[in-house]
Formats: structure tokens, sequence, C-alpha cells
């Protein structure tokens, strides 16, 4: 019986959606899901999360050392904000851009500096994210983009831990303003792929 128990319990953890993962790491990281907010329904058959931004993975960039990346962030928003309710059609989610880089700013120096504690590094965020809707048996087709920023700063003697805050503060902050924006964007510009 505890064999068949845990092959049902590994089993399921098997199954379990890929989402999750990023659900997890961002219910971690102190974040949020976009699951409280209204879905936008769309007449497509299929919905498409399309990443053309290829981080570095070296400085200045950073996204990449975060445990909820940017890219990770406009997946979750379609997973939770977009629904495909139609029987043909497609909807494409682009992301052109999911950096964040680190600027070091200048320090003070001499014997002032010594008694100065200055901001010593700024994250600038930046969010391109493209929504396009093709629904040729309906002789139509549609897009709205996005682009956000947001910008953090920490003082010298931040800690690991108020650093990570920082960086999860800045997602969040684009996170918003994405979610505000693409969703003003797609009932503007795409109204007519809509099912209200």
């Amino acid at each position: 019986m505890r064999r068949l128990f845990v092959a049902l319990v590994l089993g399921l953890l098997v199954m379990a959606p890929s989402g999750m993962g990023v659900r997890s790491a961002w219910a971690q990281s102190g974040g949020f899901g976009f699951a409280d907010e209204t879905p936008i329904t769309l007449n497509v058959a299929e919905i498409e999360v399309v990443n053309d931004y290829v981080s570095p993975m070296k400085p200045p960039n950073i996204e990449y050392q975060l445990q909820l990346t940017p890219a990770e962030v406009v997946r979750l928003w379609v997973q939770d904000r977009l629904k495909a309710a139609g029987s043909s059609g497609k909807a494409r989610v682009i992301i052109k851009n999911a950096s964040i880089v680190e600027v070091n700013l200048p320090r003070t120096t001499g014997i002032k500096g010594w008694f100065t504690t200055d901001q010593s590094q700024r994250y600038d965020g930046r969010l391109d994210v493209e929504v396009q809707v093709d629904m040729p048996a309906k002789g139509y087709a549609g897009s709205t983009s996005v682009v956000v920023s947001a910008s953090q700063s920490v003082s010298e003697d931040v800690t690991l831990n108020q650093r990570e805050k920082t960086w999860s503060q800045l997602v969040r902050d684009m996170a918003h303003d994405m979610d505000a924006q693409l969703a003003k964007g797609i009932r503007d510009n795409l109204f007519s792929a809509m099912i209200l």
C-alpha cells in the first residue's frame, strides 16, 4: 500500500504543470500572480509565448541571477491573464527584451567618502512585449506592444538579502506596469479579437 501511495505522489509531481515551478518561485520571492485579475478572453484557438530575448548571462546584465526573471513573469502573465476561447486563429506574445542591467554609480571620494554612505549600484529593468493576433478565417490581424522600464538603486552597505529584495521589487514594478499597459493596449488595439 505504501508503494502505491509513493508511486501516486511521484506521478502527480511529474504531471504537475510547468507553470507551477514559476508560480512557486514567484511566491517564494514575495511576489504575486495575476490570477486575481479578470482574464482577457481572445477569439483564438491558441496562445503562444515566443521569447526572442537572449540574456548575455554576464555583467552588466543580472536578470539571469534572479529567482524569477522578467521573461518568466511575462509567461506567468500570459498563463493567468490571457484565455483562448476561439475555434481558429492564434495569438503570439513576443518577449523582445526582458533585461535588468547593473550600473555602478560614482561614490564620494576623499575623507568625506569615509563618512558618507552612497548609492553604489542602480538596476535598470526593461520589458518590451508585443501581443499579435492573427485570425485568417475572420480576416483580422492586429497587434499591440508595450515597453516598460523601472529603476532601483542600492546603497554601498546593502546586504545580499536587501539586494535580492530590491531586484524582486523592480520585477514587481515592471510586472504591474506591463499588466496595466497590455490590458489597455489589448482593449484599445485588439478589441475585435476579444470575447466579452
